[in-house]
């Protein structure tokens, strides 16, 4: 680590023990503390968005136990970085620990989390953010007049998408405008002793339909677990009856993830384009080409 500046940030000058943190695909540099605190660092030009999270995970450790206590926020203009102070959450990710634990410890992690999660949705969005229904409908068309332009995707597919998305986008229409995560799969969980102990990463943190935020379980999750998937869906809902319109809005909202991660892949190279179109095709299968709202690997292990 550069000396320069250890010495500059005062968290990093007193500490009686640094170790930096390389996993992750974050592009901040991370640094533990005395296995307390965790201090992330990045570019100045981002301190004013940057801000805005560190503002909203200190509100959302109010709503949950599970996120970490915001603790200083900075900038060094000399070394053209600011700086985020966090508690530090020890543990593992989600997609390192749940492998080594049985399918009833993976279900209840998912559960904890999905609890935990339903919560920090109650943080509203703040004041002049623009309705969600005409944000995502205007962000999904784009979408998919893109994906209309990629000359290796099976017309029929297409089709398909775009007709039932539009004949389902209503559905979004009074939706609420909170808190996202907006990256919610194992990666950006702790787990510890066999249990759910954290939120991290809130980089990526939106503004939108809160139910949005499980749509990355059927992409990313069930590949990591499937178990944990259906727990993080069960106790999103309080592990009682789920209801015809959370199901709708999530087969939507997963409908609109295959568009977009066709064009995302594409934009990214062919080694990305082939891993998200195969993960987007999943999608398509386990919803019987959007014919079936719950999806099969839920359906299987009910």
């Amino acid at each position: 680590m550069d000396k320069v500046i250890e010495l500059e940030i005062p968290f990093m000058r007193e500490a009686n023990s640094v170790q930096q943190l390389t996993k992750g695909f974050s592009n901040d540099q991370k640094f533990v503390i005395d296995d307390k605190y965790l201090i992330r660092l990045f570019p100045l030009e981002d301190a004013d968005h940057r801000r805005k999270e560190f503002e909203t995970i200190n509100r959302l450790s109010s709503l949950s136990d599970f996120v970490p206590e915001a603790i200083e926020f900075g900038a060094q203009e000399n070394l053209g970085l600011a700086y985020m102070v966090l508690t530090y959450l020890p543990g593992k990710d989600g997609d390192e620990a749940l492998s080594s634990l049985t399918e009833k410890e993976q279900y209840q992690v998912g559960f904890q989390a999905g609890k935990e999660l339903e919560k920090l949705h109650e943080y509203p969005a703040p004041e002049g953010i623009e309705p969600w229904n005409i944000f995502k409908k205007r962000k999904s068309d784009r979408y998919i007049e893109e994906l209309k332009q990629l000359e290796d995707i099976d017309k029929e597919i297409i089709n398909k998408l775009e007709s039932y998305i539009k004949s389902n986008e209503y559905l979004m229409d009074g939706r609420p405008n909170r808190f996202q995560h907006d990256d919610f799969h194992p990666c950006n969980l702790i787990v510890e002793e066999k249990k759910f102990t954290g939120f991290i990463d809130f980089q990526r943190m939106d503004w939108g339909d809160p139910l949005h935020d499980l749509q990355k379980l059927g992409f990313f999750g069930i590949k990591v677990s499937v178990p944990f998937s259906i727990g993080a869906i069960d106790g999103y809902n309080g592990g009682g009856k789920i209801s015809q319109e959370f199901w709708q809005l999530f087969a939507l909202y997963s409908a609109m993830h295959v568009v977009s991660s066709f064009v995302w892949g594409k934009r990214m190279g062919d080694e990305q384009y082939d891993l998200l179109s195969r993960y987007a095709m999943d999608v398509l299968r386990d919803h019987d080409d959007f014919r079936e709202n719950i999806p099969q690997w839920y359906r299987d292990m009910k």
